[in-house]
């Protein structure tokens, strides 16, 4: 993909490239997709605002947001049904703004509802992991990994939003990083109705187990030190290849985010990181930006990254990012169901 940018200038605060950019007229007509935006110009400029985004993302609504929500409500149209798009890609890659910014374009251009749900919200307990800890392996009280989610009432609130009613309260759990525990009922949030599309972001939706006798070397210190025998690892790759694969099954589409390297994972969670304590200030406890914490909270989280990079999940839009987290490419495939 590097060949998209060789040679070429692009204007200071530029975030989508050429090559990135949806198909023409499918389905919304370059004229279509003007008037979409500009019906919602305000409301865009305000979520720029609220995402701290550059002013150059707003090139993105035209070129990618709002055509990619037009496919969207034409395939939801087709089933009949909420269409369950998953949203993958590795940490700080932008899954969440990519996922709200669709839902605001769903809503304000094509009077379309739609609920974002975020994996991360669906982790274990803190207790729960600890159980866990005790009981296979101490790693497992590190949120993130396969093993560490509650996947049961993942899909049970997906499929509690597919079947609701118009006057359905479905509650939506949250997750609190800065506790590292999951929030209580009441400060939960509520959706209400069915909606018309549900967009679940993940940073390992669509990956697949391995054949144990890949994981069998240590990548990384973490696993070498505190995972020599391999139990953990093993762990995670037989939860992936059972109630995970369950999960993306419930997926009608599915996009993916392809960051160029591992360093800039790292980079942009870091990132991510500094953003998070910025705006919580003494509120947010994570303490990631402290020693080595970020190094090995990231260990964590390197043997699945890797491989989700070497050989990405099969997906109906596959978006590339350059090292700037420009986009730039896609590749539009959808499948047939």
């Amino acid at each position: 993909m590097a060949e998209h940018t060789a040679g070429r200038e692009y204007r200071p605060g530029t975030v989508i490239l050429p090559e990135a950019s949806w198909p023409n007229d499918s389905p919304l007509p370059a004229r279509s997709i003007a008037e979409a935006r500009q019906h919602a110009v305000l409301v865009l400029q305000r979520f720029l605002a609220d995402e701290q985004l550059p002013q150059g993302w707003m090139s993105v609504f035209p070129r990618l947001v709002i055509p990619m929500a037009a496919w969207l409500l034409t395939e939801q149209r087709q089933l009949g049904r909420p269409l369950v798009m998953a949203i993958g890609g590795s940490q700080g890659s932008g899954k969440t703004t990519l996922s709200r910014a669709l839902r605001l374009v769903l809503h304000h251009c094509f009077a379309v509802s739609a609920c974002v749900l975020s994996l991360d919200d669906f982790y274990l307990s803190r207790h729960s992991r600890r159980e866990l800890a005790d009981s296979v392996h101490p790693l497992l009280a590190t949120r993130g990994v396969p093993g560490t989610h509650d996947i049961e009432a993942l899909l049970g609130c997906v499929e509690g939003l597919r079947d609701a009613s118009p006057d359905t309260r479905t509650p939506l759990p949250r997750f609190d990083k800065s506790a590292d525990d999951q929030r209580p009922a009441s400060e939960g949030h509520t959706f209400q109705g069915r909606p018309g599309v549900i967009l679940l972001e993940g940073w390992c939706l669509g990956a697949r187990a391995v054949d144990e006798r890949e994981l069998d070397e240590p990548i990384n210190s973490l696993e070498a030190e505190q995972d020599p025998d391999g139990l953990w690892r093993r762990y995670v790759n037989e939860q992936l290849a059972g109630r995970y694969q369950d999960l993306f099954q419930r997926f009608d589409r599915s996009l993916f985010l392809q960051p160029p390297s591992w360093d800039a994972v790292q980079r942009w969670r870091l990132l991510q990181e500094a953003k998070l304590i910025r705006n919580r200030s003494d509120s947010y406890r994570a303490h990631l930006d402290e020693g080595d914490a970020f190094a090995t909270f990231m260990a964590h989280y390197e043997r699945i990254t890797r491989r989700l990079l070497e050989s990405p999940p099969a997906s109906d839009i596959h978006l590339a990012l350059d090292e700037q987290q420009r986009f730039t490419a896609l590749t539009f495939n959808p499948s047939e169901r």
